[in-house]
C-alpha cells in the first residue's frame, strides 16, 4: 500500500490544544495501518513554546513535530496559507493528507492513498463563500484557463450545484513529483502567490487557499476527486443532524461547543484521556475545562 502522510498545523495556543484531540483520534483510527505517518507543523517562533503536554501527546501518538518551511512573500499576512506552506515540506513518496486542526478522525483515511497519482481529493464547500460566477470567470481568465463545465454540489443549505469549490480543511494530494519536477503542493503555492499578487480581484481573504485549490488543479492538469460529506462533515449549526452520517471519516467541528454536543464526544474524550500519560492528566483536563469541553 502507498504510504499515507497525514499532517496538520499547530501554530499558536488554540491550534496546539485542538491538535491534542486530532492527534489522539488519528492514532486511534490508524492503529495497525502500516505506512501511515503523522506530522504537526509550527512556525520557528512558536516551536520553542510547544508545551510538555503537547510533546507528550505527540510522543504517544507518533506525531513528528516539524518547523514550518520558510513563509512565502504573501501580498499581506495570510495565516491560512500555513496549510499550503506545510504541504510543501518533503515527507516522502505517497499521498499527503492535510487536515485542519479543528477536526476529529473517526475512520482510517488510508484508502485515499490509493488514488491515482494525478488526483487531488477534497469535499465541496458547504456554501458559496466566494464568487459569484463572474468573479470566478476573472480568476480563470487570469491563468488563461476556460471556465470549467463540471459542477460540484455544495454541502449545506439547499445544496446548489456550483463551479468546483472545495473546503480546504481536508486535501489529499500526491507527494510524488510530476513530470515538471514539482509536486502538487508546489503548484498550489505557486498559484496562490501569483493570484495573491497579480490578480486584481476583491475578497481574496480568508478564502485564498480555497479559491486557488481548483485553479491549481486545472492549471497543472490534475483531476479533482470529489469526496462525499463523510470525509469532511461539518458539525456547526446542525444540532443532532450528525446522526445522518454515522459513518463519517472526519468531524469538522469549527468550535468546541459543537464538538461537545456531538454524540461521539464521550468516546472521543475517553480515548484521549486513555492516551495521555498520567503525569500530564491534571494539565490536560484543566485545559479541556478551559476549552468548555469538560464541565
Amino acid at each position: 500500500m502507498t504510504d499515507t502522510h497525514i499532517f496538520f498545523v499547530a501554530d499558536g495556543a488554540r491550534l496546539e490544544w485542538q491538535s491534542w484531540l486530532l492527534a489522539a483520534s488519528l492514532a486511534h483510527a490508524h492503529q495497525g495501518q502500516a505506512g501511515t505517518h503523522l506530522y504537526a507543523y509550527a512556525s520557528p517562533d512558536w516551536l520553542p513554546q510547544i508545551g510538555p503536554v503537547t510533546r507528550a501527546i505527540y510522543a504517544e501518538t507518533g506525531v513528528d513535530l516539524r518547523a514550518l518551511p520558510e513563509p512565502p512573500d504573501w501580498a499581506k499576512p495570510y495565516p491560512h496559507g500555513n496549510k499550503i506552506v506545510a504541504a510543501t515540506d518533503h515527507r516522502g513518496p505517497g499521498r499527503g493528507i492535510f487536515l485542519d486542526t479543528d477536526m476529529i478522525c473517526l475512520k482510517p483515511l488510508t484508502e485515499l492513498a490509493d488514488l491515482p497519482a494525478t488526483h487531488v481529493a477534497a469535499a465541496p464547500e458547504g456554501r458559496p463563500t466566494w464568487g459569484p460566477d463572474d468573479r470566478w470567470q476573472r480568476a480563470y481568465d487570469h491563468f488563461g484557463l476556460p471556465l470549467p463545465t463540471d459542477r460540484v454540489r455544495l454541502l449545506r443549505g439547499d445544496r446548489p450545484e456550483h463551479l468546483p469549490y472545495f473546503n480546504a480543511g481536508l486535501v489529499a494530494m500526491p507527494e510524488d513529483a510530476q513530470p515538471d519536477g514539482k509536486r502538487f503542493a508546489d503548484h498550489w503555492l505557486e498559484t496562490a502567490l501569483d493570484f495573491d499578487h497579480k490578480c486584481k480581484i476583491a475578497n481574496k481573504r480568508p478564502w485564498l487557499d480555497q479559491i486557488t485549490l481548483p485553479l491549481a488543479i486545472a492549471r497543472f492538469g490534475y483531476t479533482a476527486h470529489v469526496l462525499d460529506e463523510s470525509w469532511n462533515h461539518a458539525l456547526s449549526h446542525r444540532g443532532s443532524a450528525i446522526d445522518r452520517t454515522p459513518d463519517a471519516h472526519i468531524l469538522h467541528y469549527h468550535r468546541f461547543m459543537f464538538l461537545r454536543a456531538a454524540p461521539q464526544w464521550p468516546g472521543i474524550l475517553q480515548r484521549f484521556l486513555d492516551l495521555v500519560p498520567k503525569a500530564h492528566h491534571p494539565a490536560a483536563t484543566d485545559q479541556l475545562r478551559e476549552m468548555n469541553l469538560l464541565p
